[in-house]
């Protein structure tokens, strides 16, 4: 199964199909703790725990929201 919104393969097995996803907002954030809006966390991340592939990911995860924002 696909993602609602960013159309990745997810796997199967969830409890929901893709319409109850786009429906329910799941696996979206609705709401996000104080904590969670530092990037400080996820630079410790980036530098020490990720690989190369994950951080290419990353890189071309954010060039995609880039894009979108400047629609």
């Amino acid at each position: 199964m696909r993602h609602y919104k960013t159309k990745e393969e997810i796997g199967s097995g969830f409890q929901y199909n893709q319409k109850q996803h786009r429906e329910l907002n799941y696996n979206s954030l609705l709401t996000v703790d104080k904590s969670e809006l530092t990037t400080m966390r996820t630079k410790y991340l980036i530098r020490d725990v990720w690989t190369n592939e994950q951080l290419d990911d990353l890189f071309m995860h954010l060039k995609e929201i880039i894009k979108e924002r400047k629609e």
